[in-house]
């Protein structure tokens, strides 16, 4: 009866869990997987005018390809690949040498 109950608490749990993650989702911000996953590779919480970014992972690549565009809320160095549009689908932070971290602005899911 015991292993019942705590078995239905953890499956409540993952279940809003789950819930809050696609409320997030829904409503074009930066969930808690997304959160949870910039925080763990060492990524910087980034913001451009209020909005957080979305975490997309880390590159490799040359600074010869990327360009100096904005910077973020707190000053930080935004850059974006050469060619791109003023409003970029990917936005990229120096963390070293050759390494940068990509993000992109969150959208509603019906307007992706």
């Amino acid at each position: 009866m015991r292993k019942k109950r705590m078995l239905i608490g953890i499956f409540t749990l993952v279940g809003l869990l789950l819930l809050s993650e696609l409320f997030l989702w829904s409503s074009g911000r930066v969930g808690l997987f997304n959160t949870t996953n910039r925080i763990i590779s060492g990524a910087p919480n980034i913001e451009v005018q209020g909005k957080r970014l979305s975490y997309q992972g880390t590159i490799f690549s040359s600074p010869s390809d990327l360009d100096e565009y904005a910077s973020s809320d707190t000053g930080e160095a935004l850059y974006k690949a050469k060619g791109t549009p003023p409003n970029p689908p990917w936005i990229y932070v120096k963390k070293d040498s050759n390494t940068f971290f990509r993000y992109k602005t969150p959208q509603l899911p019906w307007r992706m």
